[in-house]
C-alpha cells in the first residue's frame, strides 16, 4: 500500500469536492489499517460477512453496502449499514417502508441496459423515484456500474443528466455515486459526488 498513491488519489477527488469511498471487500483488517490511519471513516462493502469482520476492529466507521441485494437480507443490511447504493426493485422499497432504520439509500440505475447487471432501466427512473416518494422514503441519490464495453464518457454524461433532472423535479439531495478505479477521473468530470475505489488504493 503506497501512501503517496493514496494521497494523490484523495487530493484529486477532494479537488472536485467529491468523496473518496474506499472499497474494502475481500480485504483483511491489517490491509485496511493504512486507510483508517490516513483518516478514512467511511468504507464500502459487498458482503455482510466481510462487514462483520471489519466492524469488529473499525467500530467508529460508517459502512456503505454496494452489492446486489437479496430481499431476505435487506433488514439485516439496514441495521448494520448507514448507506445502501443498490436499491433497484419496488419490492425492496416496500420492505424499507416496514423497517425502522436511519439507513439512507441510492437508486442503482442500469444505464447501459445490461442484462447481466442489476438496476432500474433509465426510462423507468422517474416512475421508480415517484414510487419511492409514495412510500415516504426518499432516496439521497443515484448510482451506476458501467458495462465493461461501454464508453465511460457517455455513461457518466447520461447519469449526470438524469441526476440534474431529478434534482429539478424532486428537489432531492442528488448524490451521484459513479466511477471506480479505472474510470473515476472521468466520473469526476461528469459530476460524481462519490467515487468507489478499491483496487487502485491497494497497489
Amino acid at each position: 500500500m503506497d501512501i503517496n498513491n493514496l494521497d494523490t488519489i484523495n487530493s484529486k477527488v477532494a479537488s472536485y469536492s467529491a468523496k473518496l469511498l474506499p472499497v474494502i471487500k475481500n480485504r483483511t483488517n491489517k490491509e485496511i489499517k493504512f486507510l483508517y490511519d490516513f483518516g478514512f471513516r467511511e468504507f464500502a462493502e459487498n458482503r455482510l460477512d466481510d462487514f462483520k469482520q471489519h466492524v469488529s476492529v473499525y467500530k467508529d466507521a460508517s459502512y456503505h453496502f454496494i452489492a446486489p441485494i437479496q430481499s431476505r437480507k435487506l433488514q439485516d443490511i439496514t441495521h448494520n449499514f448507514q448507506y445502501i447504493h443498490t436499491i433497484s426493485r419496488t419490492k425492496e422499497v416496500d420492505i424499507l417502508e416496514t423497517i425502522d432504520t436511519k439507513c439512507k439509500y441510492l437508486i442503482q440505475i442500469n444505464i447501459d441496459d445490461d442484462p447481466k447487471k442489476s438496476g432500474v432501466k433509465k426510462e423507468e427512473v422517474y416512475s421508480f423515484f415517484e414510487y419511492c416518494l409514495s412510500k415516504g422514503n426518499i432516496p439521497i441519490g443515484i448510482m451506476t456500474i458501467p458495462s465493461i464495453d461501454s464508453q465511460p464518457e457517455i455513461v457518466f454524461s447520461n447519469m449526470q443528466k438524469i441526476n440534474n433532472e431529478l434534482k429539478i423535479k424532486f428537489g432531492y439531495e442528488g448524490e451521484l455515486s459513479m466511477g471506480m478505479s479505472n474510470d473515476y477521473e472521468i466520473a469526476l468530470d461528469y459530476g460524481a459526488t462519490i467515487v468507489r475505489i478499491g483496487t487502485k488504493l491497494f497497489k
